[in-house]
């Protein structure tokens, strides 16, 4: 049973539609589910934010009710509702358009202060780099018109890596309210295998078509790519994609569907259909690392749901491997909750303890899951059986893991299948969008 709950929530992640199969109910008299009892310590943030995620089912009835007062539209009818997607206003507003003598290409803010990223080859060469940020007057934005009438900024070199093919720049004097991509957590090739099939999306000014929006679908990860370009020899991870980019999208934001970044766009094959690769989000974040570059506003490792635990099994090699996971110093600032009479379970089998059944209301009934899927030390994903009936009636998910929900499932019927699937695409506490699954 267990091992079905694990491979449910894994789908949960990649296949939001399909993550509740209709047998995945959790039975408590089934002692195979439990393989322990530990002390644990969950560091608080919005993922532990019951109270709030628990007003999901409210917020979903009321807008429910709401159009079928008005449209009696929404009918079980597996069609999908939006309500709200990613703020596609500011993801062009933290995008920049770059030229000088010898290219044109394209650039992502990261930092209000005025740090950018970019491609290597896209200021390679340049005696002088002009940096243009979107235009008010959203009908001059033209190649001509940027030349001509917009006002632009000197853009600096802070920093390069030829052999990724990444580059900093710097501009100065930069406005107060200047926008920032802030970066998708992907924290190894594993977690952004999750990616492939998904839908991302891509800005740039391809053949000089300024502030261009596209979307398309991730097709593979590829490790250690090699690639030339200009003479020029490269190797990086990249992420392969089906977005249709063209010379003057080198250097624009890749973004995952909730408009973090994944990638920056950076080179096409013209030997096959529709081959275009983006430089991965874990290279970027090494190379900003060499630089000690930070982007604006990411959320700091205190932010994220990290639990620690004591190990109790009796196996000595297995309690030596959850000895050495032991992240409690990695979170020393944070707020905890404990919970001494935690059920630990291994659903893969390997040793380690990747799920906790605990009681939050000390009644003596499970009603709260934990999830470390992967076995990193956050937490993935909270499972919550409101009733206590035997039945998670909400699955809240946390896929950048930066410890905010963006990502829930919902039981209204408490039928062991999902029945809604909500996001939080900003993660601000309120949730965007919802859509029947399927």
């Amino acid at each position: 049973m267990k091992l079905i709950l694990s491979i449910a929530l894994s789908i949960f992640f990649i296949f939001p539609s399909y993550a509740y199969d209709e047998k995945i109910k959790l039975n408590r008299t089934d002692s195979k589910i439990i393989s322990g009892e530990t002390k644990i310590k969950v560091s608080l943030n919005k993922m532990l934010n019951f109270r709030k995620i628990k007003q999901i089912n409210k917020k979903f009835a009321s807008i429910e009710n709401s159009v079928k007062k008005t449209s009696r539209k929404l009918k079980n009818r597996g069609r999908k509702t939006k309500f709200k997607g990613i703020n596609t206003d500011d993801l062009l507003k933290a995008t920049v358009y770059i030229a000088h003598e010898f290219a044109i290409g394209a650039g992502l803010i990261i930092n209000t202060d005025g740090t950018i990223l970019t491609n290597w080859h896209v200021i390679d060469g340049a005696k002088e780099i002009k940096v243009w940020l979107l235009p008010e007057d959203i009908t001059q934005k033209e190649e001509g018109d940027l030349w001509s009438f917009q006002p632009f900024y000197i853009g600096k070199v802070i920093h390069m890596d030829r052999k990724k093919d990444l580059a900093l720049i710097k501009i100065e004097d930069v406005p107060n309210n200047l926008k920032v991509i802030k970066f998708g957590y992907y924290k190894n090739m594993k977690n952004l295998k999750n990616l492939i099939g998904q839908t991302a999306h891509a800005i740039g000014h391809p053949k000089g078509l300024t502030w261009s929006f596209n979307s398309g679908h991730v097709n593979a990860i590829r490790d250690d790519y090699k690639w030339q370009g200009d003479g020029d020899r490269h190797r990086a991870n990249v992420v392969q994609h089906q977005i249709p980019i063209s010379p003057g999208n080198s250097g624009g934001p890749l973004l995952d569907n909730f408009g973090k970044l994944i990638g920056v766009n950076t080179f096409f094959r013209v030997d096959g259909q529709n081959l275009n690769f983006a430089v991965e989000i874990n290279d970027i974040i090494e190379f900003l690392e060499a630089k000690h570059v930070v982007e604006d506003e990411k959320k700091p490792a205190k932010n994220q749901t990290w639990i620690t635990k004591k190990c109790k099994e009796k196996k000595s090699y297995i309690s030596k491997k959850c000895k050495d996971k032991d992240i409690s110093d990695l979170n020393p600032a944070g707020v905890k909750k404990t919970y001494p009479d935690a059920k630990s379970s291994d659903a893969n089998n390997n040793g380690t303890d990747d799920t906790w059944y605990v009681d939050t209301n000390n009644n003596g009934i499970i009603d709260t899951a934990f999830v470390d899927d992967d076995e990193d030390g956050i937490i993935e994903a909270v499972m919550i059986d409101d009733n206590e009936n035997g039945v998670w009636e909400i699955i809240v998910g946390d896929q950048d893991l930066d410890g905010n929900p963006d990502i829930a499932m919902i039981d209204r019927d408490e039928d062991g299948k999902g029945d809604v699937i909500a996001y939080d695409f900003n993660q601000d506490g309120e949730w965007d969008k919802f859509e029947e699954a399927s």
